[in-house]
């Protein structure tokens, strides 16, 4: 009788600690990942974004808070506080200065470095058929009016990459993005995230700043 009490209880104390864990990973695993893309010297993948306005796939570098894309669509360069987005339709080139919640339209996953001070973050539940490794963050914004609605991030929490992020933007619009083939890479210097002309010829470059 004492053994299967003492069994009980060993399930009963599991069962809070898991509780008490389950409360606390969702920042725990989200932190974990910001602090590996924020190590590394740089980090690639690939990537596949869906919105309104069609599919893009390509490849991305980034490092910190700088990122460079590259597809047969658009390509953006971003030095942390201008961007540079080249459109192959329209052959323009547009500067901005975007602001965190417009950088999401063009990097879903620069959310994941800025959560802690915009966003209310929690785990879900896994739905029927999920890989046992990943794990699927909600964050809603702390403050009311946020461009942002609602974002959910899936992280391979073997790997702590992001391998997925749906962001549902104020608006109804969503912007959709895979990634995959994470890996670390060199230091880069700031001039590989700033457009050069020269990459383009024929480009009209159009400030919107």
């Amino acid at each position: 009788m004492r053994t299967t009490q003492r069994i009980f209880m060993a399930v009963a104390m599991m069962a809070a600690a898991l509780a008490g864990w389950g409360a606390e990973s969702a920042t725990q695993l989200l932190q974990r990942c910001a602090d590996k893309l924020l190590s590394a010297p740089s980090v690639s993948a690939r990537f596949t974004i869906r919105g309104a306005e069609g599919d893009v796939a390509g490849t991305m570098v980034m490092a910190r808070e700088r990122f460079r894309m590259n597809s047969p669509q658009l390509n953006i360069w971003f030095d942390g506080r201008t961007q540079w987005s080249a459109l192959a339709q329209t052959r323009e080139v547009n500067i901005t200065e975007p602001t965190a919640e417009e950088l999401l339209t063009s990097n879903p996953f620069a959310i994941i470095t800025d959560y802690s001070r915009s966003y209310n973050c929690r785990l879900l539940k896994n739905e029927a058929g999920t890989a046992a490794n990943l794990r699927q963050v909600e964050l809603t914004p702390k403050k009311s009016g946020a461009d942002i609605r609602r974002a959910v991030i899936t992280i391979d929490a073997s790997t702590l990459w992001p391998v997925k992020a749906v962001v549902t933007m104020a608006s109804g619009a969503t912007v959709n993005a895979a990634v995959s083939n994470c890996a670390t890479g060199k230091k880069l210097s700031s001039a590989d995230f700033t457009f050069k002309p020269s990459a383009l010829p024929g480009y009209e470059v159009v400030d919107l700043r």
